[in-house]
């Protein structure tokens, strides 16, 4: 799998989504992306949820009269807002919000952590969000018509049922290659988690069911496109009590034993801690790192030397 096949299929890819109807679990939407890429074992493991987005125009009866708002507003006026606002003041127009949800999918591709591919699949349901003209106070800029700060809500309606679109599909061993080839202070964090990975017991699990990496395409200041990657835990189950901050020897090796059974895989603790899960994670750190500096040995020599090196070094996304 590479960057060129991945946009080969593309189109394919967006026919695939936008021809599938939501469903709970998302089982059919799962079966089709494995049946148009045939040679992978594409898994749903986490859904971003809790975002949305302005959507279209509609009239006063659920008429539609433009998919983006932003793009009506560019057609519908010259720049002079006042003669917009004066001609449709009274017309009774509705903004619409687009409630979203990002599924993440991925398959592995090969042997390093890093080996994936990542498909990122946006489920939208568009409803009514705002009266875009407020009464008797014309808009100051363009901001005031697409994202007010003080809008005239109207109840959210649904305008339909919810429907797929692909946000994007990216072959995470490209990306990781081109960080190699050009790191930069942004780019070198990432790399040390995949390093870390592979030094730890974490490495006998497969990374990309544990977490999916939020990438950034982005121009530097001399215009080069670079890129910048956060790893994002896939977790989503209750975690075990925390202990007290004087807990040491045995009843924090039963924590940190029951906290990586609850999350799937070793040394979960110390990912979810560098991937900015959970704040007292590090207080965590530093108590273990007191043990096995010490007399107790509960943790693998592997993962002594992880942890030890973020002692020296710490760094959190």
């Amino acid at each position: 799998m590479n960057a060129q096949l991945i946009a080969k299929g593309m189109e394919r890819l967006v026919y695939v989504v936008e021809g599938t109807a939501p469903k709970p679990g998302h089982g059919p939407l799962i079966s089709a992306l494995n049946e148009c890429l045939a040679d992978l074992d594409l898994k749903l493991v986490f859904s971003r949820k809790g975002w949305h987005r302005p959507g279209g125009v509609i009239d006063g009866h659920g008429h539609r009269i433009a998919e983006n708002i932003g793009d009506w507003l560019a057609d519908a006026t010259s720049g002079d807002l006042m003669d917009l606002f004066i001609s449709y003041e009274d017309a009774g127009l509705l903004a619409t919000r687009l409630c979203g949800v990002t599924h993440y999918l991925t398959a592995r591709t090969g042997s390093g952590p890093w080996d994936f591919l990542q498909v990122e699949v946006n489920e939208l349901r568009e409803v009514t969000d705002r009266l875009i003209f407020s009464p008797g106070i014309p808009p100051d800029g363009p901001e005031d018509i697409v994202e007010p700060d003080s809008p005239v809500k109207v109840d959210p309606t649904p305008l339909g049922p919810s429907f797929y679109r692909l946000r994007k599909a990216r072959d995470i061993g490209e990306a990781y290659r081109k960080l190699l080839a050009n790191s930069s202070a942004d780019t070198l964090l990432v790399l040390r988690f995949f390093d870390e990975w592979l030094a730890s017991s974490a490495a006998q699990t497969t990374f990309c069911r544990r977490f999916v990496l939020r990438v950034i395409d982005y121009k530097d200041r001399f215009g080069d496109t670079r890129l910048q990657a956060t790893p994002v835990s896939t977790h989503d189950t209750v975690l075990p009590p925390f202990p007290s901050a004087i807990e040491r020897g045995l009843d924090l090796a039963r924590f940190l034993a029951a906290f990586d059974r609850a999350a799937g895989y070793p040394m979960a603790w110390y990912f979810l801690m560098v991937a900015g899960a959970h704040p007292d994670l590090e207080r965590i750190a530093h108590a273990v790192h007191e043990d096995v500096s010490g007399v107790y040995d509960y943790l693998p020599e592997r993962d002594i030397k992880v942890l030890s090196a973020w002692i020296q070094n710490p760094y959190r996304f």
